[in-house]
């Protein structure tokens, strides 16, 4: 996951169809794979499922980019299928469930102010 985390942020298209498993390609191309639009500000790994012996595999993290001047969080799991020897994607579930923030809790940015002196201002 990390691997491909880096290769979206230095738009490496041809590594990351690499990675991707040829049925859930779809219309995907390294070339609109390399477009680096999004600025990407760090990665967090939350869980991970599957070993060497393992044929399925799930990674779910989140993952923190910068939108005009507001900071995001793409919150995934993604599954993985060993394909050819090698861990590739197949597809994810974007976390759906938006939790609702005090303005005392800790800020889901990551900061680790809280939310009212972060975001939330």
């Amino acid at each position: 996951m990390r691997s491909r985390y880096s290769a979206f942020v230095l738009g490496l298209g041809d590594y990351l169809v690499h990675s991707w498993h040829p049925d859930y390609l779809g219309e995907l191309t390294a070339e609109l794979l390399s477009q680096t639009d999004t600025q990407w500000d760090g990665l967090e790994i939350i869980a991970s499922q599957g070993g060497p012996d393992d044929i399925l595999g799930m990674v779910e993290f989140k993952a923190w980019f910068v939108e005009g001047e507001t900071r995001q969080c793409l919150h995934e799991r993604s599954r993985f299928v060993r394909h050819e020897g090698r861990w590739v994607y197949t597809d994810g579930e974007i976390d759906p469930v938006t939790l609702r923030i005090g303005r005392n809790d800790p800020c889901s940015c990551g900061s680790g102010k809280k939310f009212k002196k972060c975001c939330g201002n």
